[in-house]
């Protein structure tokens, strides 16, 4: 029988489980989050996450890998450790698989993507930069919230990453679980690697055989 994943996504995010219902139809059960401003950082975020969580821990752990598909509360290393105590399941947390893929590749040099206004571009350069990588390029589609970053066309994420595959990175890098990539993944291939929020997390779940689809 086919592995359940739990995902647990923002209610700002309507496309990660649109594409997967698409592409891996009854494979998924979805749990929303609500959304706040801010990157989960300050204690009081934290606790309130928590609690969230809390509350829906009992239903996610019925998945057999449950997908942290949000970067809130969990950009470094011991937030992902926190995360990964508090959930008895195994757990792939995006922003995790993201740097765990880039880190495969031994990529270095960074081109980023972005759909996002130009502060929260320049906080995804900052955290590329503090786990290590250099950013050579980026481009930020400019879309500021949930609604916006879903209805972004596939064309211009493509569009964006045809400029990045000129660039000289190691590799290139797209953002934000809310921009729709997993249906677009093999169009995006080119002569650069490129590595995508939503895509990560299926290939790290594939490398761990924590999934079999």
């Amino acid at each position: 029988m086919s592995k359940l994943i739990s995902l647990v996504i923002s209610e700002e995010n309507p496309t990660l489980p649109r594409d997967m219902e698409t592409l891996y139809p009854g494979k998924f059960r979805t749990f929303t989050m609500k959304f706040y401003p801010g990157h989960g950082i300050r204690r009081d975020e934290v606790e309130r996450m928590y609690k969230e969580l809390s509350q829906i821990k009992h239903e996610v752990e019925k998945g057999d890998v449950i997908f942290y598909a949000r970067s809130y509360g969990v950009f470094y290393k011991n937030q992902w450790e926190k995360m990964r105590r508090f959930f008895s399941k195994p757990l792939v947390i995006a922003t995790e698989a993201i740097i765990d893929r880039l880190r495969e590749l031994n990529a270095k040099k960074i081109y980023l993507v972005t759909p996002y206004n130009q502060r929260r571009h320049d906080y995804e350069i900052k955290w590329l930069k503090d786990m290590g990588f250099e950013v050579i390029g980026s481009v930020a589609l400019g879309r500021t919230g949930g609604p916006a970053i879903a209805s972004t066309p596939h064309e211009l994420t493509l569009q964006a990453v045809n400029v990045a595959q000129q660039s000289s990175a190691d590799a290139i890098y797209v953002a934000c679980t809310i921009l729709s990539t997993l249906p677009i993944l093999e169009k995006m291939k080119g002569r650069l690697p490129v590595i995508t929020a939503s895509g990560a997390m299926f290939e790290i779940a594939r490398e761990k055989e924590l999934i079999d689809f």
